[in-house]
């Protein structure tokens, strides 16, 4: 009896599992922005892949028929799919997302937010 195969993962999905790994070694789990983030990156990543095997397949450069030489559409879309990605997965957060503030200024800020709140509460009631 042959073993059974799993499917092969695609470059995207691969990418996604990595960074949920990566998160549940810190203890966080994905929010429904971060899944969907997470979505989107993973068909980014599939098509840049779908789009490197193209430019591999036909080249960089393409001659029209006048004789034109010319850059590859695909690699101009790879160029712009990969921009994007990287604005995707800047707003999927690993770690504690409160890493790196200063708790001096956050206290400092909350004390003013209360302030401010005390404040407009003061202006309603009278």
């Amino acid at each position: 009896m042959a073993a059974k195969r799993e499917p092969k993962q695609s470059p995207g999905q691969l990418m996604v599992a990595a960074i949920l790994a990566e998160m549940s070694e810190v203890g966080v789990e994905p929010d429904s922005k971060e899944q969907v983030l997470l979505d989107t990156a993973r068909k980014l990543v599939d098509r840049l892949d779908a789009l490197e095997r193209i430019v591999a397949k036909d080249g960089l450069m393409l001659t029209s028929p006048a004789g034109v030489v010319k850059v590859h559409p695909a690699a101009v879309e790879h160029r712009q799919l990969a921009a994007n990605l990287a604005r995707v997965l800047s707003n999927v957060v690993i770690g504690d997302s409160s890493a790196g503030k200063s708790p001096v200024k956050q206290r400092a800020a909350q004390t003013r937010w209360r302030s401010h709140n005390l404040a407009k509460a003061d202006r309603v009631v009278s």
